[in-house]
């Protein structure tokens, strides 16, 4: 007795079919990544190490001399905690016959949509202390101007005056809406830029107050910086 194969008669076909459409979908996928990392943001800014951070901030500024502190009121930790900042100094500075400043450095290399720098209306409230004014203001260092912004939080008794602005890549944004326009158009443009918190506080009435202490404080440590800083961290 002969025996035969038997098989159905569109069983190669078939399988033809799904070889050649396993290869069109790997090739879809590959040509998808190879777009995407093509297509990445470039990060606009070299990481900077801790160390020759701290060294480039000025022990000096005017009469103010700094030492370090744990004191500032900072974001609460959490799991993005360590891809917020690479960076992060908190320095409170004085001096004779001088108001106290309490002054934050908080800075990356690269800001994430999902990962922005924490501004002092969250971070205050969230603290304890409520923001109870916030105005807009310009700052000048030199000709070169800064949009900032100045706010006052009650700490229970006396209130506490702060100054502060937001860094993302060249711009200065003075609000979340536009911090994150910022970083849409430069993500657009193909980068990833840098991001910078600088804050400087001080206490309303303290020994040596005055309504401008802030600003004095600001143009006394621009000057004390290097130029290196100035350029590519503060402004």
């Amino acid at each position: 007795m002969n025996r035969r194969t038997i098989f159905s008669p569109g069983e190669g076909a078939d399988s033809r079919t799904i070889d050649r459409r396993g290869v069109l979908i790997g090739l879809g996928l590959a040509g998808a990544a190879a777009f995407s990392y093509l297509n990445m943001p470039k990060a606009l800014a070299a990481p900077i190490a801790k160390d020759r951070f701290n060294r480039m901030i000025p022990e000096t500024a005017g009469g103010w001399k700094s030492r370090k502190s744990s004191e500032l009121v900072t974001a609460a930790p959490d799991p993005l905690s360590d891809k917020l900042y690479q960076n992060l100094e908190t320095r409170i500075y004085e001096g004779d016959g001088l108001p106290t400043m309490m002054l934050l450095l908080a800075y990356s290399s690269v800001q994430q949509n999902d990962v922005q720098v924490h501004r002092p209306e969250v971070c205050y409230p969230a603290a304890g202390f409520p923001i109870v004014s916030s105005k807009a203001v310009s700052l000048d260092f030199d000709g070169r101007r800064i949009a900032a912004r100045k706010l006052i939080a009650d700490r229970g008794g006396p209130k506490e005056e702060i100054l502060y602005w937001v860094r993302v890549g060249r711009d200065f944004p003075v609000g979340w809406a536009e911090q994150r326009l910022s970083m849409a158009l430069a993500n657009v443009g193909g980068v990833s830029p840098d991001g910078l918190l600088f804050r400087v506080s001080t206490i309303e009435g303290a020994s040596g107050y005055s309504p401008d202490a802030l600003e004095k404080f600001l143009q006394a440590f621009a000057r004390a910086c290097s130029g290196e800083f100035r350029d590519n961290v503060l402004f």
